[in-house]
């Protein structure tokens, strides 16, 4: 039986793996292999460089990222041991946009396995593991991610709610063709999201099919005890009714919505305002990109703000004398005009400027069906094609949460995780014993070394020190 002995020399220990044998009747120990200079308790093998050979490069540090944030969300704790290859699955989702068959294959190029603790990854264990996911209790996995969000941003005041749509390719779903809001007839999945106003982090998410309305979808939401968490709920004019107004009431929620300008409003408040009244100082109201006039009246128990913008009237005006077929001049005067109710307690200024600038949703939405890849969904079935929003949801989430990290420094995610792509994982061995002694995390790139690269872009400095990268 082998076992290690210390061979000391002037100030240095050595370790060496020995054997007992006989010879002439006398015990002896015989060196089976040198181990290496003792430093630190361990034992260092001196390799020459001649000696060393790479046998992996490996795309690292994005991947390294997401999962380092992933576990600030809890997100690999709330998914437990069974669902791991879900994390690849999000992870490619933000990173490459492979189809699902195909990302086994790839994830061999990358570290994505090594850092998520996957020891296998096949196509049919990704797409069982969708059927996975969406027997979950999703709503518990949205709301641990959101407390998890919150230790940094406490307050809940106002969250914004919208809705969008998107095409999938289920042939095992038995929904009609619906015309999209691009104009675009094919089978219609319509996703609800809640968002944070200043930072647009998710809050929860529902699925609905294609041809339910705005206003039910609302209706539904707000059985949610999560809306009602927040002071304030944001809307666009499509997902409010009347109904809705006094269902909010009834709950004391507050609200801020766009209305519609129909035919009562206009005779009620619209025909009362004097145009040279409200296009006064005391009136106006300057947002981001304009400026606006704005006169409240009580209205359904709340205030119903009746907004001028001297710019869209002379745009609307223009617009329609040019198709002079629906240019009518007793619908001229309301050009200009826009509507916003709400039950809160701000002045007049605060309330437009939040429902003008609730557009943090909309930018949500454009990260989801670009940056994170939700349109089209190319899923057959119902089960998959949920699973699949979760995933986005997921993507989402750590994309925000990014986002809101970098936010001081003027960076935005999407930039940071593509100056981290090219920085790989390199494995090293010894060619002589084949013993894997070393991993380096370095950077490739044909322009500059490292050092350059750092010397110029300090934002990559920042980077590493936010995520506690070494």
């Amino acid at each position: 039986m082998s076992f290690i002995r210390k061979i000391k020399r002037k100030d240095s220990t050595y370790l060496v793996e020995v054997e007992s044998v006989r010879v002439d009747g006398k015990v002896k120990q015989k060196v089976i292999k040198y181990l290496g200079k003792e430093i630190a308790g361990k034992p260092v093998k001196k390799v020459y460089t001649s000696n060393l050979e790479v046998t992996a490069v490996k795309q690292y540090m994005d991947y390294y990222i997401l999962h380092y944030i992933s576990k600030q969300l809890m997100i690999p704790e709330l998914l437990g041991e069974k669902l791991k290859s879900i994390l690849v699955l999000v992870y490619t989702q933000l990173l490459t946009h492979k189809p699902l068959y195909k990302i086994p294959e790839y994830a061999e190029h990358t570290a994505i396995k090594e850092i998520v603790g996957v020891d296998k990854l096949v196509d049919k264990q990704l797409f069982e593991s969708l059927d996975d996911l969406d027997e979950m209790n999703f709503n518990r996995i949205e709301e641990v991610i959101y407390d998890q969000f919150s230790i940094l941003r406490k307050e809940k005041k106002v969250l914004i709610l919208d809705v969008t749509d998107t095409y999938f390719n289920g042939s095992q779903v038995e929904w009609k063709a619906r015309r999209g809001k691009d104009g675009k007839y094919d089978k219609l999945v319509q996703i609800a999201l809640a968002v944070t106003k200043d930072e647009g982090f998710p809050i929860m998410h529902k699925m609905y099919e294609g041809n339910i309305g705005n206003t039910k979808i609302f209706q539904d939401m707000l059985s949610d005890i999560r809306l009602k968490s927040f002071d304030t709920i944001v809307l666009d004019r499509g997902m409010i009714s009347a109904e809705s107004i006094q269902d909010l009431a009834q709950v004391h929620q507050k609200v801020i919505t766009g209305l519609r300008l129909h035919q009562t409003i206009k005779t009620q408040f619209i025909d009362q305002i004097n145009r040279e009244e409200i296009y006064q100082p005391t009136h106006r109201v300057v947002l981001k990109n304009t400026e606006v006039y704005a006169k409240e009246f009580s209205y359904e128990n709340g205030i119903l703000v009746c907004i001028y913008n001297p710019k869209l009237e002379a745009e609307k005006r223009n617009h329609a004398m040019d198709k002079q077929e629906s240019y009518k001049p007793e619908e001229a005067k309301y050009m200009g005009y826009s509507l916003i109710y709400h039950s809160t307690s701000l002045k007049k200024d605060e309330v437009i400027r939040t429902y003008f600038e609730k557009d943090i949703v909309e930018k949500a939405y454009r990260e989801l069906k670009s940056s994170i890849n939700l349109h089209p969904i190319r899923k057959y079935r119902i089960q998959h094609i949920k699973a699949h929003i979760k995933i986005c949801y997921l993507a989402y989430s750590i994309l925000a949460y990014i986002q809101f990290k970098l936010k001081p420094k003027g960076i935005s995610a999407t930039y940071a995780l593509d100056q981290m792509r090219s920085i790989y994982k390199v494995d090293i061995e010894s060619k002589k014993d084949k013993i894997q002694f070393s991993s380096k995390v370095i950077i490739i790139t044909s322009q500059e070394s490292w050092d350059e690269l750092v010397q110029s872009d300090s934002n990559l400095i920042f980077i590493y020190k936010e995520f506690t990268l070494k």
